[in-house]
């Protein structure tokens, strides 16, 4: 939901697709999106068929953690600009793999490390260091 929250914050975005396995999940996203008054997005379970649809630019995956590389993959394959939470990989390889995917298709990756940069993220690592 941080992510729509911060699509919601653009108002150049559209956000066309909500896609989550689960069901009992995906209602606060698509009731936030509602409330900001943007056109209702089409419910997706299976992420795959994200893949094909010329409307999406972009995928943001916050997913549990080991599927960020294989999404990450599968979407700049297709086309898509991706944001991805971290971990972004759960090793070296997949990491190589995620990379030169990007530079394959020409795409955009990012992942969300904003936590680093967090005030009290940074005195928790300098308390420990120290």
């Amino acid at each position: 939901n941080d992510h729509v929250k911060g699509f919601l914050g653009n108002k150049d975005c559209q956000i066309v697709a909500v896609c989550d396995a689960d069901t009992a999940v995906t209602g606060k996203a698509m009731q936030l999106i509602a409330d900001a008054g943007r056109p209702e997005p089409t419910f997706v379970q299976d992420f795959r068929k994200l893949l094909d649809d010329k409307a999406i630019d972009v995928i943001s995956i916050a997913t549990p953690n080991h599927w960020h590389a294989l999404m990450a993959v599968w979407a700049m394959r297709a086309g898509k600009d991706v944001y991805c939470e971290k971990p972004l990989t759960h090793n070296v390889r997949e990491g190589r793999l995620i990379a030169d995917a990007a530079k394959k298709y020409g795409r955009i990756l990012q992942t969300g490390t904003q936590s680093r940069s967090n005030p009290g993220m940074r005195a928790a690592i300098a308390y420990l260091h120290a």
